[in-house]
């Protein structure tokens, strides 16, 4: 009994999968393929060139944190609105407590200050403080990533900051 049910069972299944399969087949063979809109300029690479480091750099420690700042130029030809910084720290040793586009000696004032706008050919400072999380911050690189638009666009440049902080005065520590 159980040999006459599996056989017309099987061959049911079978004419499905079969069926399914073509009209798959067939229903794919309609399918226009997407056109390929032609290449263009990257906002993104664009935009990336408009805001540089320039080689001003500072230093000024605060009590047991550390405040490093530098000095950027608008490349491009329209006015940049400046965002937040963020601190990269690819040996650790720092915590960044607060950001802001004003030059070294400031007094921190919050975690993310931004609104700013920068003209075309113009410059400005950026500052991030640091809680110092080791006896001295010597060997430590600090790169930044700055968020901002332009025209509308918004992007992140990678900015190389300080490639070891081992020439940054910071008490208690020699100097390299």
């Amino acid at each position: 009994m159980l040999a006459g049910v599996a056989l017309p069972v099987g061959v049911a299944l079978l004419a499905g999968l079969v069926t399914g399969y073509a009209a798959g087949h067939r229903q794919a063979a309609y399918i226009a393929p997407s056109p390929i809109p032609p290449p263009s300029p990257s906002p993104s690479l664009v935009a990336t060139e408009a805001l540089t480091q320039t080689s001003g750099a500072c230093a000024t420690q605060i009590g047991r944190d550390l405040q490093l700042g530098v000095q950027v130029t608008n490349q491009s030809t329209a006015e940049i609105s400046l965002g937040r910084v963020a601190a990269v720290l690819p040996l650790g040793g720092l915590k960044a407590i607060s950001q802001q586009w004003a030059p070294c000696g400031a007094l921190p004032s919050g975690p993310d200050v931004a609104g700013n706008s920068l003209a075309p050919g113009a410059s400005t400072w950026f500052t991030v403080t640091f809680k110092v999380l080791m006896t001295c911050p010597g060997p430590l690189p600090v790169q930044f990533t700055v968020h901002y638009a332009v025209q509308g666009l918004a992007t992140t440049v990678s900015l190389p900051g300080f490639s070891d902080l081992g020439h940054v005065p910071y008490s208690g520590c020699p100097a390299s």
